[in-house]
Protein backbone atom coordinates (compact mmCIF):
# COMPACT_ATOMS: atom_id res chain seq x y z
CA UNK A 1 0.00 0.00 0.00
CA UNK A 2 3.07 2.06 0.81
CA UNK A 3 3.77 1.71 -2.83
CA UNK A 4 1.00 3.74 -4.61
CA UNK A 5 2.02 7.24 -3.14
CA UNK A 6 5.65 6.74 -4.20
CA UNK A 7 5.01 5.51 -7.81
CA UNK A 8 2.04 9.09 -8.07
CA UNK A 9 4.71 11.14 -6.24
CA UNK A 10 7.45 9.66 -9.05
CA UNK A 11 5.23 9.94 -11.21
CA UNK A 12 4.24 13.70 -11.06
CA UNK A 13 7.88 14.72 -10.34
CA UNK A 14 8.66 13.26 -13.86
CA UNK A 15 5.59 14.79 -14.97
CA UNK A 16 7.01 18.25 -13.44
CA UNK A 17 10.60 18.12 -14.58
CA UNK A 18 9.31 17.49 -17.94
CA UNK A 19 6.91 19.91 -18.48
CA UNK A 20 9.78 22.65 -17.24
CA UNK A 21 12.70 21.49 -19.64
CA UNK A 22 9.94 21.56 -22.15
CA UNK A 23 8.73 24.76 -21.76
CA UNK A 24 12.73 26.14 -21.31
CA UNK A 25 13.79 24.53 -24.39
CA UNK A 26 10.78 26.15 -26.40
CA UNK A 27 12.14 29.61 -24.97
CA UNK A 28 15.40 29.18 -26.11
CA UNK A 29 14.69 28.37 -29.98
CA UNK A 30 14.05 31.07 -32.04
CA UNK A 31 11.15 29.83 -34.00
CA UNK A 32 9.41 28.47 -30.31
CA UNK A 33 5.89 27.65 -30.26
CA UNK A 34 3.51 31.66 -30.80
CA UNK A 35 1.55 30.77 -27.26
CA UNK A 36 4.92 30.68 -25.16
CA UNK A 37 6.58 33.58 -26.97
CA UNK A 38 3.21 35.76 -26.46
CA UNK A 39 3.07 34.92 -23.24
CA UNK A 40 6.51 36.54 -22.84
CA UNK A 41 6.38 39.16 -24.63
CA UNK A 42 4.51 42.35 -23.25
CA UNK A 43 1.42 43.80 -25.16
CA UNK A 44 1.22 45.28 -28.63
CA UNK A 45 2.02 49.07 -28.33
CA UNK A 46 -0.41 49.95 -31.64
CA UNK A 47 0.17 53.43 -32.97
CA UNK A 48 -3.26 54.96 -32.90
CA UNK A 49 -3.02 56.68 -35.99
CA UNK A 50 -2.34 53.52 -38.02
CA UNK A 51 0.76 52.74 -40.46
CA UNK A 52 2.76 49.11 -40.82
CA UNK A 53 2.72 46.83 -38.73
CA UNK A 54 5.55 44.08 -37.36
CA UNK A 55 4.57 40.44 -38.51
CA UNK A 56 5.24 39.85 -34.84
CA UNK A 57 2.72 41.93 -33.69
CA UNK A 58 0.31 41.02 -36.30
CA UNK A 59 0.58 37.43 -35.03
CA UNK A 60 0.31 38.35 -31.28
CA UNK A 61 -2.52 40.23 -32.29
CA UNK A 62 -4.03 37.37 -34.58
CA UNK A 63 -3.32 35.05 -31.38
CA UNK A 64 -4.79 36.98 -28.91
CA UNK A 65 -8.09 37.48 -30.97
CA UNK A 66 -8.00 41.14 -31.20
CA UNK A 67 -7.43 42.31 -34.97
CA UNK A 68 -9.23 41.40 -38.01
CA UNK A 69 -6.89 40.53 -41.13
CA UNK A 70 -8.36 41.94 -44.78
CA UNK A 71 -6.76 40.17 -47.85
CA UNK A 72 -6.25 42.63 -50.59
CA UNK A 73 -5.43 40.20 -53.24
CA UNK A 74 -7.45 38.90 -56.15
CA UNK A 75 -10.10 36.34 -54.87
CA UNK A 76 -8.40 33.75 -57.19
CA UNK A 77 -5.36 34.53 -54.80
CA UNK A 78 -7.04 34.38 -51.79
CA UNK A 79 -8.47 31.29 -52.68
CA UNK A 80 -5.04 29.56 -53.23
CA UNK A 81 -4.24 30.56 -49.64
CA UNK A 82 -5.30 32.81 -47.11
CA UNK A 83 -4.04 34.33 -43.30
CA UNK A 84 -6.24 31.73 -41.73
CA UNK A 85 -9.97 33.84 -40.87
CA UNK A 86 -9.21 36.20 -42.99
CA UNK A 87 -11.56 38.44 -45.27
CA UNK A 88 -10.88 39.02 -49.36
CA UNK A 89 -11.53 42.73 -49.95
CA UNK A 90 -9.93 43.62 -53.21
CA UNK A 91 -9.40 47.52 -53.34
CA UNK A 92 -11.36 47.16 -57.00
CA UNK A 93 -14.47 45.73 -55.17
CA UNK A 94 -14.19 48.00 -51.95
CA UNK A 95 -17.45 50.14 -52.86
CA UNK A 96 -19.62 46.90 -53.29
CA UNK A 97 -18.69 44.84 -50.57
CA UNK A 98 -17.60 46.98 -48.32
CA UNK A 99 -21.07 47.61 -46.75
CA UNK A 100 -21.32 43.72 -46.06
CA UNK A 101 -17.98 43.23 -43.73
CA UNK A 102 -18.46 46.79 -42.11
CA UNK A 103 -19.87 44.81 -38.85
CA UNK A 104 -17.42 42.31 -38.74
CA UNK A 105 -14.54 44.90 -38.25
CA UNK A 106 -16.28 46.43 -35.26
CA UNK A 107 -14.76 46.10 -32.02
CA UNK A 108 -11.49 44.98 -32.94
CA UNK A 109 -8.30 46.54 -31.70
CA UNK A 110 -6.82 46.49 -35.20
CA UNK A 111 -7.86 45.93 -38.56
CA UNK A 112 -5.05 44.31 -40.69
CA UNK A 113 -4.26 44.58 -44.55
CA UNK A 114 -1.97 42.41 -46.21
CA UNK A 115 -0.92 41.43 -49.62
CA UNK A 116 2.21 39.67 -51.04
CA UNK A 117 5.82 41.15 -52.44
CA UNK A 118 7.77 44.07 -50.87
CA UNK A 119 5.94 46.29 -53.22
CA UNK A 120 2.20 45.17 -53.46
CA UNK A 121 0.62 48.52 -53.92
CA UNK A 122 -3.19 46.55 -52.86
CA UNK A 123 -2.94 46.39 -48.58
CA UNK A 124 -2.28 50.23 -48.89
CA UNK A 125 -4.44 50.65 -50.92
CA UNK A 126 -7.35 48.96 -49.25
CA UNK A 127 -6.33 50.83 -45.95
CA UNK A 128 -6.91 54.32 -47.63
CA UNK A 129 -10.33 53.21 -48.38
CA UNK A 130 -10.65 51.84 -45.23
CA UNK A 131 -9.66 55.04 -43.07
CA UNK A 132 -11.78 57.20 -45.79
CA UNK A 133 -14.64 55.36 -44.54
CA UNK A 134 -14.26 55.99 -40.86
CA UNK A 135 -12.27 53.06 -39.69
CA UNK A 136 -9.82 53.40 -36.95
CA UNK A 137 -6.73 51.61 -36.03
CA UNK A 138 -6.13 50.20 -39.55
CA UNK A 139 -2.44 48.65 -40.23
CA UNK A 140 -0.71 47.64 -43.30
CA UNK A 141 1.24 44.06 -42.96
CA UNK A 142 4.19 44.81 -45.30
CA UNK A 143 5.02 41.45 -47.64
CA UNK A 144 2.00 40.22 -45.26
CA UNK A 145 1.15 36.50 -47.37
CA UNK A 146 5.09 36.11 -47.84
CA UNK A 147 6.13 36.55 -43.67
CA UNK A 148 3.02 34.96 -42.56
CA UNK A 149 3.84 31.77 -44.63
CA UNK A 150 7.90 32.13 -43.33
CA UNK A 151 6.79 32.35 -39.82
CA UNK A 152 4.54 29.25 -40.24
CA UNK A 153 1.67 31.34 -38.86
CA UNK A 154 -2.27 29.58 -39.22
CA UNK A 155 -3.59 29.53 -42.61
CA UNK A 156 -6.59 28.23 -45.31
CA UNK A 157 -7.75 27.77 -48.59
CA UNK A 158 -10.60 28.62 -50.52
CA UNK A 159 -13.24 31.09 -50.04
CA UNK A 160 -14.76 30.05 -47.02
CA UNK A 161 -14.11 33.81 -45.35
CA UNK A 162 -14.49 35.85 -48.37
CA UNK A 163 -16.83 38.43 -48.67
CA UNK A 164 -18.07 37.74 -51.96
CA UNK A 165 -21.62 37.71 -52.56
CA UNK A 166 -23.34 34.15 -52.64
CA UNK A 167 -22.65 32.20 -55.77
CA UNK A 168 -19.69 34.67 -57.05
CA UNK A 169 -17.16 32.46 -54.94
CA UNK A 170 -15.22 31.24 -58.19
CA UNK A 171 -15.41 34.37 -60.04
CA UNK A 172 -11.91 36.05 -60.52
CA UNK A 173 -12.42 40.00 -60.87
CA UNK A 174 -9.07 41.42 -60.02
CA UNK A 175 -6.45 38.62 -61.76
CA UNK A 176 -5.79 41.41 -64.52
CA UNK A 177 -4.29 43.82 -61.45
CA UNK A 178 -0.93 42.21 -60.79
Amino acid sequence: MRLIPKIIGQSLGILALSAALAVGVNALRPDGLPYVQAAQQSAVALDKTGGEIAIKDAALLFISGRAVFLDARSQFEFEQGHIQGAISLPPREFAAQFQDIKARLMGKEAVITYCDGERCPLSHALAQHLRGAGVKNVYVLKNGWSLWLAEKLPVSKGAAMSSQPKGQEGICRDCDNK
